[in-house]
């Protein structure tokens, strides 16, 4: 590749360009992403529409997209300057600003006058210099988005406070954007159709990483570089698994090899140079460290620890013998005790240990084992809410229930609505039962934050210094506070949720009350782990003669009870099913919820059918007048059928309303997906 590519050979750079532009180090090793680009972009760039003047590169922080953007520009001889976006960009920050300045003229600083001030891409825009746009999935202001659109035209222009600004043929974007951490969006269409070069960055082979940690830290032990390089791979691989939101990559593997080079543990600054990077969460820590364990690669590292510190303390070398395949591979081979190794698993009064840890191989997927791989159990958490509190909520959500009916044909139909007591056997069924579902969870959590939040805000903020709005009737103030700017939208999620669970004898058949039980879990933690308020019940019928209705709340967005979620282990087939009054009762409560959009899921197998003569046309009946009544009042239904008769439950609640559940195990992850799109 050429040192230098004038796109425009009769174009003279100024002085102040000259410094822009990057000067690639001794330690830059070209990667094929870098050829790539530049060889489209040169092949393009005289072919008129076919031009190659904005690229995408998208990857995990650490894969060296700014790297390339920089190298782009020694590479083409461009100025290279950037843009950091951030959520509550507005559009003074892609056009500029126009802001008050004093004049100083004949001595006096009364007289006010206004300058506008272009934004960095605007001046990138103009002069024809490589901008590199960093992480503009993170803006939720449609208006900059359109803006910044603009300016990726081919023959665009920019619309500004004082003239209209053309783009310079030279001029070259390069969108570089991370793939699923905190404020992550998919990249806004219309600005990903205007790319005409794309490139997926991930880890590079560990080949081409030991040459690149070669070049910038100049550490040549290839036993080493190839442990640690394999290391930051498997960890890399691992939290994208279990949905864990840091990443292990190249910067990490760079760090890390230059404190073993200056004599650090290579076991100790694991954890502060790539662990601890990662998360800092003691369960995913566990996570991240049996996936070591099971690849093999503790003992290897304690091992090589060893090697490297009876280095470097004197002893002999010669009593190790090092073998290395061909596919960078090492063992080693020691006739002596391992007296300086240090184990991974530290004890919890040493430097830089996880709170829990198992020296066995165990599946990385579980968050709750001890030692040996057995299940460990705490203590119920601690709850502010007392006994006499509890029993005061549940005659609440009984005289509210009561009163949720009156004046429907189930008014005079013997009601109680239970609390269900949690026991320590809940606990422990709950977290074996999240074991298994947390990783799909966390994924969909990561995928899902980010849609909550806003894309427009509507107010203004006045009395800015600057802004997108002048404000003349604030002139006179004389504080120079004359613009409005928009308020950052809000965070909140708009959106509560209710889970009702049909508890019929019938549930009891094709492990539908498995299937039940793992949903109520999924949806619950990923409710909570993306703020959405959330309601479980449960409902049979004709228990007693004195009890003709019952309705389990296991969980109630006004409790104040920390442990009620294990009261969903509580959930069983029990008797009859009255759909349409269970219904009655679960949309009356969720109308107290603040939140805009209010969303019922009904998990059934069947029609509703209770004594004495609640079924057929009078049962469907007084289901569709429920329904009806409730969506008037801003509720959405859906329906997940699991059942035989899916096709009554199609024409109770409309076939765009219902899930067909065919296969159960199924039920869960669709059931979070289906709230993700009502987001």
């Amino acid at each position: 590749m050429k040192q230098t590519s004038i796109l425009s050979p009769t174009r003279q750079l100024s002085e102040e360009e000259k410094s822009h532009v990057w000067q690639k180090p001794p330690s830059h090793i070209e990667s094929e992403a870098e050829k790539r680009i530049y060889q489209e972009v040169v092949r393009n760039w005289n072919r008129g529409e076919m031009k190659i003047s904005t690229i995408l590169l998208e990857g995990d922080a650490g894969s060296g997209k700014t790297q390339i953007a920089k190298a782009l520009s020694a590479d083409f001889n461009l100025p290279y300057t950037k843009v950091t976006c951030f959520a509550d960009m507005d559009k003074s920050d892609v056009l500029g600003s126009i802001l008050p300045v004093l004049s100083e003229e004949d001595g006096h600083s009364d007289k006010v006058e206004y300058r506008y001030y272009p934004s960095e891409i605007v001046r990138a825009y103009e002069n024809g210099w490589l901008l590199e746009i960093q992480e503009p999935t993170v803006i939720r202001d449609a208006a900059v988005l359109m803006a910044l659109n603009s300016a990726l035209e081919p023959d665009g222009s920019l619309n500004l406070p004082t003239r209209i600004a053309h783009r310079h043929p030279d001029f070259i974007a390069v969108i570089t954007t991370n793939r699923g951490y905190n404020g992550f969006r998919p990249l806004n269409e219309a600005m990903r159709d205007r790319v005409q070069h794309a490139e997926k960055l991930d880890l590079p082979p560990k080949e081409v990483m030991m040459e690149r940690v070669k070049a910038k830290t100049g550490y040549e032990s290839e036993p080493v570089l190839s442990l640690l390089a394999e290391t930051i791979m498997v960890l890399d691989e691992t939290a994208r698994a279990n949905a864990i939101k840091g990443v292990a990559g190249m910067r990490s593997y760079i760090f890390w090899v230059d404190a073993v080079q200056s004599g650090a543990s290579i076991q100790k600054s694991l954890y502060y140079k790539v662990l601890y990077k990662i998360t800092t969460d003691p369960q995913e820590l566990v996570i991240l460290e049996q996936a070591l364990a099971s690849h093999g690669l503790t003992e290897k590292l304690e091992e090589m620890d060893h090697i490297c510190q009876s280095q470097k303390d004197g002893e002999n070398p010669e009593v190790m013998e090092l073998n290395i395949s061909e596919n960078g591979e090492f063992s080693a081979k020691t006739d002596q005790a391992d007296k300086n190794a240090v184990r991974l698993r530290k004890s919890e009064d040493s430097e830089g240990h996880s709170d829990t840890s198992s020296d066995e191989n165990t599946d990385i997927s579980s968050n709750d084992n001890g030692e040996n791989g057995t299940p460990f159990y705490h203590e119920l958490d601690k709850s502010d809410t007392t006994e006499l509190q509890k029993k005061e909520f549940r005659k609440q959500l009984n005289r509210e229930a009561r009163q949720s009916v009156q004046g429907s044909v189930h008014e005079d139909i013997k009601l109680i609505v239970h609390r269900p007591e949690v026991t320590y056997q809940n606990r422990e069924e709950y977290n074996r039962m999240m074991t298994t579902l947390m990783p799909v969870i966390r994924e969909l959590i990561r995928k899902t934050n980010p849609l909550l939040e806003h894309e427009l805000s509507a107010e203004f903020a006045k009395s800015r210094l600057y802004g997108t709005k002048f404000c003349a009737d604030q002139v006179a103030t004389m504080d120079f506070r004359t613009f409005a700017r928009k308020r950052p939208p809000e965070e909140e999620p708009s959106i509560a949720v209710a889970l009702r669970i049909d508890e019929s004898a019938s549930m009891s058949a094709f492990g539908r009350l498995d299937a039940a039980k793992q949903a109520a879990v999924a949806l619950y933690e990923f409710c909570k782990g993306c703020g959405i308020p959330i309601m479980v019940y449960g409902d049979t019928a004709d228990r007693s003669k004195l009890e003709q209705m019952s309705v389990y709340s296991y969980v109630d967005f006004e409790s104040k009870d920390a442990n009620e979620k294990y009261a969903l282990m509580n959930i069983q087939a029990r008797s009859n099913n009255r759909d349409g009054m269970a219904l009655r009762i679960i949309s009356d409560r969720l109308l107290n919820a603040p939140q805009k959009s209010k969303l019922i899921i009904s998990i059934s197998d069947g029609q509703p059918k209770a004594m004495p003569d609640y079924s057929g046309e009078k049962a469907a009946y007084d289901m569709k007048d429920t329904l009806q009544e409730f969506r008037r009042k801003g509720i959405q239904f859906l329906a997940a059928a699991i059942g035989q008769d899916k096709e009554a439950i199609r024409e109770l609640y409309g076939a765009e309303n219902t899930l067909d559940i065919t296969d159960l195990k199924q039920l869960p992850a669709r059931l979070v997906q289906v709230i993700a799109r009502f987001m």
